[in-house]
């Protein structure tokens, strides 16, 4: 079992109609949050382009080191770089992680 779970809930470019959208992994999980659990306490990610530009926006819930969304599903997509939001900035994975409010 892993220990995370991530959404993608839009998709910048193609738009809500895209297969993208509702995307759940990593892929092959046999067990993973529930879909809703993840995006009330998750943390909110974005998936950057070649460009620096959003391509996916989604949530992660779990035990994971910050770049999951990006390698397992971001990077065969066309997607370089992830950032998370916290307190309305974007940031890379370390800083997110390093400022990050303990959950209780």
């Amino acid at each position: 079992m892993t220990g995370y779970t991530w959404i993608v809930t839009r998709d910048t470019v193609l738009g809500d109609s895209s297969d993208a959208v509702g995307r759940i992994g990593p892929s092959g999980a046999k067990e993973r949050a529930r879909f809703d659990t993840v995006i009330i306490q998750g943390a909110h990610f974005r998936l950057l382009n070649e460009s620096g530009e959003t391509q996916f926006l989604g949530y992660i819930l779990g035990e994971y080191a910050g770049n999951e969304p990006l390698d397992d599903y971001g990077r065969s997509h066309g997607c370089v770089a992830i950032e998370y939001e916290l307190e309305g900035e974007w940031l890379p994975p370390r800083a997110f992680k390093t400022r990050q409010a303990p959950r209780l």
